[in-house]
């Protein structure tokens, strides 16, 4: 691996100061002796009596050998605390409730093309869709989960291979349509990405295991997945279109409804697409259930459009959509619209304001419609959210 400037001149540094202490104790690389001599932190005595142990291990060069393992590993994570309300006119209950969000991430470079990740997060174990905790018990400790786990491996330039928990490993755009962005997937993914012309081509296709059904895998509850998405530019304005598919298999096991849902039998087809031209960007997403099945398998649509912008440090943006029943399966979709459910349509409204480098203050407020074929009825579910977030 290359060396860094900084971390050249963090071992200068170092040795620098060990030979003033005991110049005859330790032995360095001829690098490092070389910048010693020409900052004149050596003589040229001491530049050839170092010299003449370069190849004799030592502490400080043992010592030095084992510090190296720091560049390779980063610490990354956010903390968000967020003041939610909900107003309902339907069986959802009402809520007004405070709640935070912890994530802390290992993250390391294992050789030049495998890495490797580990985090927690704060959260309910039992839902996929939301790392929050909500607060008001008591002060008791709060519980932690391993939200990542995955080893990365690059065996080729463009083909990155993912296996373990890890991020959602295609291509999306704002919305949560049909993924909540709290959702990582288990399994295994594998990316391609390749210029085409003026374009950037990447295929994404994985198998995500659901539920093992036993020693036969044939038995399992499983999605497997494909998705074509292109970058390239129109007008000077960045463009990103794409198509995915999400084949979901119940094994032995049938998918239980997901919020609002009646049908067990998903295949998804989704198109996206997204312009990004300055200070302004539009983004739209159709989907529809290929197997949806039951009373209500005509209930198979789902759309969203939306518009953003980014002024200094201010963003904003907005969206509709319209969510039929068993269009996406509701446990894994956007949690925070209509509480989860589908059957849904309505509006999205965001503002933040950056206050500082990774330190922003935001807010959202969700008008939502419900239908009446879920088990909720119909009626309004509106929500108001106030984050505040930091990243470090």
């Amino acid at each position: 691996m290359k060396k860094t400037k900084l971390s050249v001149a963090i071992k200068a540094t170092l040795i620098g100061a060990s030979i003033m202490l005991a110049p005859n104790a330790f032995a360095v690389d001829k690098e490092l002796l070389d910048m010693l001599k020409a900052n004149g932190s050596i003589s040229q005595s001491q530049y050839d009596q170092l010299a003449a142990k370069e190849d004799k291990p030592t502490e400080s060069s043992e010592m030095l050998k084992k510090m190296a393992w720091a560049e390779k590993i980063k610490i990354k994570g956010d903390l968000r605390v967020r003041n939610e309300n909900r107003s309902t006119t339907n069986d959802i209950s009402d809520k007004g409730r405070q709640r935070y969000r912890a994530r802390v991430g290992i993250y390391a470079d294992v050789t030049d093309n495998v890495q490797a990740g580990i985090r927690l997060a704060s959260g309910d174990k039992e839902g996929p869709t939301s790392t929050n905790e909500t607060l008001g018990d008591d002060f008791d400790k709060d519980e932690v989960w391993l939200d990542l786990a995955y080893i990365n491996w690059s065996p080729v330039e463009g083909l990155d291979l993912t296996a373990g928990k890890f991020k959602q490993p295609w291509e999306t755009i704002s919305g949560g349509l049909v993924w909540d962005s709290d959702v990582n997937p288990e399994g295994l993914a594998a990316s391609y990405e390749m210029k085409l012309g003026g374009a950037t081509m990447i295929g994404t296709g994985g198998y995500l295991l659901l539920e093992d059904g036993g020693s036969s895998s044939s038995n399992d509850s499983n999605i497997n997945f494909a998705q074509l998405a292109a970058k390239f530019k129109v007008l000077d304005a960045k463009t990103k279109v794409g198509a995915s598919i999400y084949d979901y298999s119940d094994g032995s096991n049938p998918l239980n409804f997901g919020k609002g849902n009646d049908s067990d039998q998903y295949q998804l087809t989704e198109l996206f697409g997204e312009m990004k031209f300055k200070p302004f960007k539009l983004y739209g997403q159709y989907v529809v259930n290929n197997d949806a099945d039951g009373v209500n398998s005509g209930e198979d649509t789902a759309w969203l459009l939306g518009v953003g912008t980014k002024m200094g440090k201010w963003k904003a943006s907005y969206d509709y959509r319209e969510t039929d029943l068993n269009a996406v399966y509701g446990a894994f979709s956007d949690s925070d619209f209509a509480d989860g459910y589908t059957d849904s349509k309505g509006s999205r409204f965001k503002l933040a304001y950056e206050i500082d480098k990774n330190f922003t203050v935001s807010t959202t407020y969700i008008a939502a419609e419900m239908g009446d074929l879920t088990s909720k009825g119909e009626g309004d579910v509106d929500t108001w959210q106030i984050d505040v977030k930091a990243k470090f």
